[in-house]
């Protein structure tokens, strides 16, 4: 240790790791982003609810258009009606369990997320259920035909990308804003 006041050689400071380039993060969320088909959501039931009230939790089909990822959704559904009503909602991906060597390193991002509900007379329902239909098929015209389908966009807010062990990542929608520490 050199004596107080006086500074270490550099040839003998600790190896520091680089930071990690946030761009290339940004990438490899983009490619995660294009290989994912269906999206995990959390919403609460009610604004008046109890701590600890569990949320209903759904998985829905979704294309990602206009920076939102969009879903058609049942109001039969439990999670759909608070979905509805406004309320905001936690969207997540997840990698593949049967790709994914280690699962306590699964990738996955998560996000909050507001929800905007498009009126099917409106010319974005017929744009948006076209790249559902480009994307999944033609199950998409017959939840179309049904009255208690609804187009739905979640708008993302904050969230978090995990890439790894200590690989973490702060994310302002699909922007990658920093490395997220401890």
């Amino acid at each position: 240790m050199p004596a107080p006041g006086k500074t270490m050689p550099s040839d003998q400071r600790p190896n520091r790791p680089e930071p990690p380039d946030l761009a290339a993060e940004e990438e490899r969320l983009a490619a995660f982003l294009a290989g994912q088909s269906a999206l995990v959501l959390a919403v609460a039931v009610d604004r008046e609810s109890p701590p600890g009230t569990a949320p209903e939790i759904g998985s829905l089909p979704f294309v990602h258009h206009d920076g939102a990822f969009w879903v058609l959704a049942s109001e039969f559904a439990a999670h759909t009606r608070p979905l509805l009503e406004g309320r905001e909602a936690r969207v997540a991906l997840l990698a593949d369990q049967s790709a994914t060597r280690n699962p306590f390193a699964r990738e996955r991002a998560q996000w909050t997320a507001q929800v905007e509900s498009v009126d099917r007379e409106a010319s974005r329902f017929a744009e948006v259920t076209a790249r559902l239909r480009d994307r999944h098929g033609k199950t998409v015209e017959l939840l179309c035909g049904l009255g208690d389908f609804h187009l739905l966009g979640f708008h993302l807010g904050a969230g978090r990308y995990v890439n790894g062990f200590g690989s973490a990542f702060e994310l302002d929608g699909l922007t990658v804003c920093q490395q997220r520490r401890g």
